[in-house]
């Protein structure tokens, strides 16, 4: 039978480790945003050289520029494999995320067994907030980066296109601002656990 306090621990061990996989995932997201703006700024220096007609017609600058052009060129292919590898690494923090979820909703299915529906839903575990609602706080946020990383992905799609710098700049700024992900009602999670825990642990 699942003991409270046992619940309890549990319950802080898997909040703990879904905002590890948070931090971890907003982390790789500044550092794809980086990779990103670079990438942009690359792809446009390199339609630059791949029309020289505003350029003179020696044949040392021709030389010059197909130079530039195989740089940059191979410069786009780096940065495109490492913004890939971004994607791949925020996806497995998703993963973690959805391991966590998994974790608690088995918890929660345990302790209505084990203490009853009344309990698990309707009685506070800490000070004011049953079980239920720590799960249904970390469900929402957890579909909240699902949705992130689907768009991610279309970015990096739109990334492939030759587009102009305007429109590069508006997908940038999407990846900067995760729209997807409510950072208010993560906040209020874990303001929720500050005040309700009660060795008032980091989570």
């Amino acid at each position: 039978m699942l003991q409270l306090s046992t619940l309890k621990r549990r319950l802080v061990t898997f909040l703990e480790e879904f905002k590890r996989a948070r931090q971890s995932w907003n982390d790789l997201n500044d550092e794809g945003l980086t990779l990103a703006n670079t990438l942009v700024n690359t792809k446009l220096q390199e339609r630059l050289t791949e029309n020289p007609s505003d350029c003179s017609s020696k044949p040392n600058d021709f030389i010059r520029l197909n130079d530039d052009h195989n740089i940059l060129d191979d410069k786009v292919v780096t940065l495109k494999e490492s913004l890939q590898q971004i994607i791949e690494r925020m996806a497995k923090q998703l993963t973690k995320m959805k391991m966590q979820i998994l974790q608690m909703e088995f918890l929660l299915e345990e302790a209505c067994e084990s203490m009853g529906e009344e309990f698990v839903y309707n009685n506070p575990l800490y000070l004011s907030c049953s079980l239920e609602t720590f799960v249904e706080f970390s469900v929402i946020i957890f579909n909240m980066f699902t949705q992130e990383m689907d768009l991610k992905q279309k970015i990096i799609l739109s990334l492939e296109l030759e587009l102009e710098k305007q429109q590069f700049m508006v997908i940038l700024s999407t990846w900067l601002n995760q729209p997807y992900i409510d950072f208010d009602k993560i906040m209020e999670l874990e303001n929720i656990c500050e005040v309700e825990i009660e060795n008032k642990e980091e989570i």
